[in-house]
């Protein structure tokens, strides 16, 4: 399982755990399990399920109610409040 971080400033998801990628901050946290997270560019909203070599499951629920698993790159994820 590798780690993945957040900036605390952007919100965005990383893998460097030195500096951020897009905001330059280096007030970063580590993401753990039960994080909820959205997909960048959708109005898709999840919790994180599982880390694992640079991808990241996340738990969707869709309209129906229905529980489903999608795995994403650190990248497309942004950290909710």
């Amino acid at each position: 399982m590798s780690k993945i971080y957040y900036c605390m400033e952007c919100k965005r998801v990383i893998e460097s755990d030195k500096v951020c990628d897009y905001c330059k901050s280096e007030n970063l946290k580590q993401l753990t399990i039960k994080a909820p997270v959205n997909v960048i560019g959708t109005k898709i909203k999840g919790k994180v399920f599982k880390l694992k070599d640079g991808k990241v499951d996340v738990l969707i629920r869709n309209e129906a109610n229905e529980k489903l698993l999608k795995e994403y790159e650190p990248t497309q994820l942004k950290k909710l409040l």
